[in-house]
């Protein structure tokens, strides 16, 4: 008597499947899908090392002209203190253009927290030192457009 085989996979086989034959919602995960483009992950490793550069430049610039940011301003805070705000603010930057240049998966998502941060910060200094605030909302503008870059500069294997 012949006894009817199922369609039902067993563990072993489904662990031994190529990626072609994985659903869609997990190939990404086996093939290095979620990985930037070579030439996308530099661009934005390049991006965010100036992000963090533009930030150090208006902190720096409106010192100079008398309307400190308010993590910059040396009257109401230490030196040490200083130095610990700008780690806060401009160190992710970097450490994002890292995590870029290494071809980390998902850099959209901490790209999306520099975005926020830098907006945040651009709020916070729109009546204290307005010119600055709006420099600071066009580098958030930007952020914003590298972490929609991020998102779509994964490479399809």
């Amino acid at each position: 008597m012949d006894v009817p085989t199922s369609d039902v996979s067993t563990p072993e086989t489904t662990l031994a499947a190529s990626p072609s034959s994985l659903p869609s919602r997990f190939r990404g995960f086996t093939t290095g899908e979620n990985r930037l483009h070579p030439v996308w992950s530099r661009l934005l490793a390049v991006f965010w090392v100036a992000m963090a550069l533009g930030v150090t430049a208006v902190a720096i610039s409106s010192d100079l002209i008398g309307r400190p940011l308010w993590w910059v301003d040396d009257q109401r805070w230490s030196m040490p203190i200083i130095y610990a705000f700008a780690v806060l603010f401009v160190g992710p930057a970097i450490v994002v253009a890292v995590w870029a240049a290494a071809r980390i998966p998902r850099v959209q998502w901490p790209s999306l927290g520099i975005t926020v941060e830098v907006a945040l910060l651009a709020f916070i200094d729109r009546d204290r030192s307005p010119g600055s605030a709006v420099v600071l909302g066009a580098l958030a503008v930007a952020a914003l457009l590298a972490a929609i870059a991020s998102t779509g500069a994964r490479t399809v294997d």
